[in-house]
C-alpha cells in the first residue's frame, strides 16, 4: 500500500512537471513575439492625405484607408449604443474577454468541427484589428485573448471604443465613423440619429456584403436586426424602435463625398507630393494639403467650360447617336440631377416623338426637347436601340429631358490673383472622369493674337506710344534667302517673304498702334515687332517667364509658337500687377497629420516692365472690349481688359482677361488640332467662356479700377491720326489717350491728316504737300492704276479719280522723280503671297498655277 502510494505521489508529479513544462512551452508558443499594446503603431492607423480649398473646405483625399480620426466626445451615442448593442453588449461588464461568448463559439466549433463562430468582444475585435490576421485558428484566439486582457488594463473603455471606431472597416475603402458617416450621411459622426447609426453599426459585420449603396435591402434588414438588439438591451423604447423601422435608408445622394470639384487641379498636386514625398507619405501619412482654389469660384469655372462647349456643339448641329456605344456607361440608378447627363436606349422613334430608356426610366422627347439641332426628322437619324445623350432640364414637378451630344471640342479655365499668383480656379477639359489630359497646364497650343500684347508692350518701352502711327496694307515681310534658278538655269540670291493676313478683307490703312490692338490687326502687328526688334521682344517675352524658345520670325507677332494656357495667363499678370509678373500656383501650403508644417508656398516675381507700360497696356486692352474684338464682352458692369486670340483655320481659340482683382484665361480648341470650323474665333467660342465665369467671379466686387501711375499723363488726342487735338484741328473723333510723360504728341491733326485717310491704303504712305497733291513716283501711279482700275483711274497727267469707301473725288498728283532700286514690295506687279521669293525685285510665284 505504501509503495503504491508512493508510486502515485511520483506520477503525479512527474505528470504535473510534464504540464508545468507544457505550460511553460506552449504559453511561450502562444505569446512569442506578441506585440506590446502601448506601442506606437497601436495609437496611429493610417491616414489619408486630405486636399483643402483655400476656405477649408475637403476637395479631395487619398489613401489606401479613407479615415478621419475622431475623439470620443465627437461621436453620437446613438452610434456607440447601436455599436455594442449588436456587436458586444456586455462591453462594460467584462476585462477583454466574455466567458460566455468563448463557450458558445467553442461549442460552435465543435459542433461544424471547424473555427466558424465569433464570440468575440470589441477589445478582441480591436486586437485583431492591430497586431492579427482575420484567419480563425485556435492559436490567434488564444493570442487575441491575451491581447484583449492586456488592452483593459492599459486603456479605459473609452479609449478602447475610440480607438475601435476610427480603426474598423465600413465599406468602399472607408474606415472610422466619421469618414463613414460623412459618406453614407453627409453629416459628421456626432450628428447621427438612431437609425443612420444603426445602418453603420450593421456594416461592421460583413461591409461587402450589407453595402447600403449595392444592396439596399440586405443594408434595410441588417439596420433593422441593429435596432431590435437595441430596443432588447434597452437603448432605445418599443415606440423609437417602431418610429426607427419606418425611417428610409436615409443616404447621402453624392456618393463622392467631396463632390470631385477641381479635379484637375488636385490630379497636379498629387503627382507633386508623390514625387516629393513619397507615395507613403501621400497615401498613409495623413498630410494636408491647403491648396488656393476657391470652390464657388471653381465650380463657376466648370460650369462656364462645360456650357461654353456646349454651345459650340449645338451650333455646329446634331451629330446622330453615339458611333460606339460600348464606350458609354449605363445608367446605374439613383436620382437625376438637374443639368447632369445621361445615356439611353432609343425604344421608339416618330416624326414628332422619341422614347428613350435609362433603366427603369422612360423619357419622352418632342420637337421642343430637340429644338437647338433644327428642324430635322428623328426617323433618318435614329433607330431603335441607338445610344443617344440626354440632358435633365428640370427635376420638378415632372422629369424632362432634352437632347444633347457629346462634346465637340475641348476647353481649358485659369483664373488668378494677378497679385499674389494663386490660381482660383482651373479646369483641364471638359470631363476630368473622361479625359485626364490636362489642357491647361499640359497642351502647348499657338496663341493666335493673344500674344499681341506683349509685342506692343516691347514697343512702348522701346519709346513708342499708343498713338504712334502704322500702316495696314498688304506686306511681303523679307525672312531669308535662298537660292533659286531663273530661266536661263543661272542661279541668283532670292529673298524670301512671309505675307501675314487680316481677318477683315478691308485694310484699315494708317491706324494707331492702339486702334491696330483693338481690331486685332494682324499686318499691323508684325510691322511693330519690326520696327520694335525681335531681340526686344523675345526678351520681354523671357521676363514673363514664356519658357518657349521664340526664334526671330515675323510670324512670331501672331503667335505662331506653341505655350500652354497657364504659362499665357501668368504673362498677363504683369499687366495687371503694375508690370509685376507673379508666378501662378496653387498649393498654399503642406503639413503633416500633427499640423507640423512641411512646405509654405510663397509668391514668385519679378518686375518685368515698369508699372507705367503696364498701365498703358491695361488701357489699351480696355478698348479691346469697350470698341475692339472683345466687345462681346463689353455689357459686363465694371472695369474690364482683354485680348481675343485665334489662331490660321481657326484651331484654336482664346481670350485672356482681366479686371483688377481676377485674371481669367480661356483656351478652346480640337485636341487633333483640326478646325473649330468657319469664323469659330477667339471672339466667338472662347469669349462666352470668360464672359460666363468672370460674371460670377466679379458679381459681388466693388467698382474697381487701376491706379494711374504719376508717370502717365491724359491727353485728348484725334482718335484716327494719333495726333493731338485743338480747338481750332479739325479732329472727327476726339477720345482720351495715355501717355508716358514726355512722350505725348506735341503735333496737332490738320486737314492733310484727314485728307490723307480719305485715300485708299495703298495710297496713304505717300506724301501730300500743303496744297493736297500726292507726291508719288509716274512707275507707281501706272501700278496702282493697272492693279485696281475700279478705285482709281487716271483722268489727266496729274489728276486720279479715287472711288473709295461709298465716295468718289479727285487726287491731284505731284510726280516724284523716279526711285532709285528696287520696286518696294508694296506696289509690285502682282500682289505677294505667302511662300513667295522675290528675285531682282519682282515676285517670283513658288505656285505656278497662281
Amino acid at each position: 500500500m505504501t509503495l503504491l502510494k508512493s508510486k502515485f505521489v511520483k506520477l503525479s508529479l512527474i505528470l504535473f512537471l510534464a504540464g508545468v513544462a507544457i505550460g511553460i512551452v506552449l504559453g511561450i508558443w502562444l505569446t512569442r513575439n506578441i506585440p506590446a499594446v502601448d506601442s506606437l503603431q497601436f495609437s496611429t492607423p493610417h491616414l489619408m492625405t486630405r486636399v483643402y480649398s483655400r476656405n477649408g473646405k475637403i476637395i479631395n483625399e487619398y489613401g489606401v484607408e479613407k479615415r478621419t480620426l475622431v475623439h470620443f466626445s465627437e461621436i453620437s451615442p446613438n452610434f456607440i449604443h447601436a455599436l455594442l448593442a449588436v456587436e458586444d453588449a456586455g462591453f462594460y461588464r467584462h476585462h477583454g474577454v466574455s466567458i460566455r461568448g468563448v463557450v458558445r463559439a467553442l461549442y460552435q466549433d465543435l459542433l461544424h468541427g471547424s473555427a466558424r463562430q465569433g464570440g468575440s468582444t470589441l477589445t478582441q475585435q480591436l486586437a485583431r484589428q492591430y497586431f492579427l490576421t482575420p484567419r480563425k485558428t485556435i492559436k490567434r484566439k488564444i493570442r487575441e485573448a491575451i491581447l484583449a486582457v492586456n488592452i483593459e488594463s492599459h486603456y479605459s473603455k473609452e479609449q478602447i471604443l475610440e480607438m475601435y471606431v476610427n480603426k474598423v472597416c465600413f465599406g468602399s475603402a472607408y474606415y472610422g465613423v466619421e469618414a463613414s458617416a460623412r459618406h453614407f450621411f453627409g453629416k459628421p459622426a456626432s450628428e447621427l440619429t438612431v437609425p443612420e447609426a444603426a445602418l453603420l453599426a450593421g456594416l461592421v459585420q460583413r461591409p461587402g456584403y450589407f453595402a447600403p449603396k449595392r444592396h439596399p435591402a440586405r443594408a434595410l434588414r441588417r439596420r433593422n436586426h441593429v435596432l431590435k438588439r437595441m430596443m432588447e438591451v434597452g437603448y432605445i423604447n418599443q415606440k423609437q424602435y417602431e418610429d426607427c423601422l419606418k425611417s428610409p435608408l436615409g443616404l447621402h445622394e453624392d456618393s463622392k463625398t467631396y463632390g470631385g470639384v477641381g479635379a484637375y487641379v488636385t490630379e497636379r498636386v498629387r503627382m507633386y507630393v508623390a514625387k516629393k514625398y513619397g507615395e507613403n507619405a501621400l497615401y498613409r501619412q495623413g498630410l494636408r494639403i491647403t491648396t488656393t482654389l476657391d470652390v464657388s469660384l471653381q465650380q463657376a469655372a466648370e460650369k462656364a467650360v462645360r456650357d461654353g462647349l456646349d454651345a459650340y456643339s449645338r451650333r455646329r448641329g446634331y451629330r446622330g447617336p453615339a458611333k460606339d456605344p460600348s464606350q458609354h456607361r449605363e445608367y446605374t440608378g439613383g436620382r437625376f440631377e438637374e443639368g447632369n447627363r445621361y445615356w439611353a436606349t432609343v425604344t421608339s422613334v416618330r416624326k414628332n416623338r422619341i422614347t428613350a430608356s435609362m433603366g427603369k426610366t422612360h423619357a419622352t422627347l418632342t420637337p421642343e426637347n430637340w429644338k437647338w439641332a433644327g428642324r430635322f426628322d428623328p426617323r433618318r437619324v435614329l433607330r431603335n436601340g441607338n445610344r443617344i445623350l440626354l440632358r435633365v432640364v428640370s427635376e420638378k414637378p415632372k422629369l424632362a429631358f432634352r437632347l444633347d451630344q457629346p462634346p465637340l471640342a475641348q476647353g481649358a479655365l485659369t483664373a488668378l490673383d494677378p497679385h499674389s499668383g494663386e490660381v482660383l480656379a482651373l479646369v483641364g477639359g471638359y470631363d476630368f472622369t473622361q479625359s485626364m489630359f490636362n489642357r491647361a497646364i499640359q497642351a502647348r497650343r499657338q496663341t493666335g493674337s493673344a500674344v499681341k500684347p506683349i509685342v506692343y508692350a516691347s514697343a512702348l518701352l522701346a519709346g513708342d506710344t499708343l498713338a504712334s502711327s502704322v500702316v495696314d496694307t498688304p506686306t511681303l515681310f523679307l525672312t531669308g534667302r535662298e537660292k533659286r534658278n531663273d530661266e536661263k538655269g543661272r542661279y541668283q540670291l532670292c529673298e524670301v517673304g512671309y505675307l501675314p493676313h487680316d481677318f477683315d478683307p478691308d485694310y484699315f490703312g494708317l491706324t494707331t498702334y492702339a486702334t491696330a490692338l483693338a481690331h486685332s490687326i494682324n499686318i499691323d502687328a508684325v510691322r511693330v515687332l519690326n520696327r520694335t526688334g525681335f531681340s526686344r521682344t523675345i526678351s520681354l517675352a523671357k521676363s514673363l517667364h514664356i519658357s518657349t524658345k521664340l526664334q526671330p520670325f515675323p510670324s512670331m507677332a501672331l503667335g505662331a509658337f506653341g505655350i500652354s494656357l497657364y504659362e499665357l495667363t501668368g504673362a498677363y499678370t504683369a499687366f495687371d500687377n503694375g508690370g509685376i509678373w507673379t508666378k501662378p500656383h496653387f498649393i498654399r501650403s503642406i503639413t503633416d497629420r500633427n499640423g507640423k508644417s512641411l512646405e509654405l508656398f510663397t509668391p514668385e516675381s519679378n518686375q518685368a516692365m515698369s508699372p507705367e507700360v503696364a498701365y498703358l497696356m491695361t488701357q489699351a486692352l480696355v478698348g479691346v472690349i469697350k470698341h475692339g474684338t472683345g466687345v462681346r464682352a463689353s455689357d459686363l458692369k465694371g472695369h474690364f481688359a482683354g485680348k481675343t486670340g485665334t489662331t490660321d483655320d481657326y484651331t484654336d481659340s482664346w481670350f485672356i482677361g482681366y479686371n483688377p482683382a481676377v485674371l481669367c484665361g480661356v483656351w478652346a480648341g480640337k485636341d487633333d488640332h483640326t478646325s473649330l470650323g468657319n469664323l469659330q474665333t477667339g471672339a466667338r467660342v472662347a469669349l462666352p467662356i470668360w464672359k460666363a465665369f468672370m460674371e460670377k467671379a466679379c458679381a459681388n466686387q466693388e467698382d474697381l479700377d487701376w491706379a494711374k501711375p504719376e508717370g502717365v499723363v491724359k491727353v485728348m488726342i484725334d482718335a484716327q491720326t494719333g495726333l493731338r487735338a485743338g480747338i481750332d484741328s479739325p479732329c472727327r473723333k476726339v477720345i482720351p489717350q495715355f501717355f508716358l510723360k514726355g512722350t505725348e504728341p506735341t503735333t496737332y491733326c490738320s486737314r492733310i491728316d484727314h485728307f490723307r485717310l480719305k485715300l485708299p491704303y495703298f495710297l496713304q504712305t505717300y506724301e501730300l504737300t500743303p496744297q493736297m497733291q500726292l507726291v508719288i513716283p509716274e512707275a507707281d501711279v501706272a501700278a496702282w492704276v493697272s492693279l485696281y482700275p475700279s478705285t482709281v483711274a487716271r483722268s489727266s497727267p496729274d489728276t486720279l479719280i479715287v472711288s473709295w469707301k461709298g465716295s468718289t473725288f479727285p487726287v491731284r498728283l505731284k510726280i516724284a522723280p523716279p526711285r532709285e532700286g528696287p520696286v518696294p514690295q508694296a506696289v509690285m506687279p502682282g500682289l505677294p503671297h505667302e511662300g513667295d521669293v522675290v528675285c531682282g525685285g519682282r515676285v517670283v510665284y513658288l505656285d505656278e498655277k497662281r
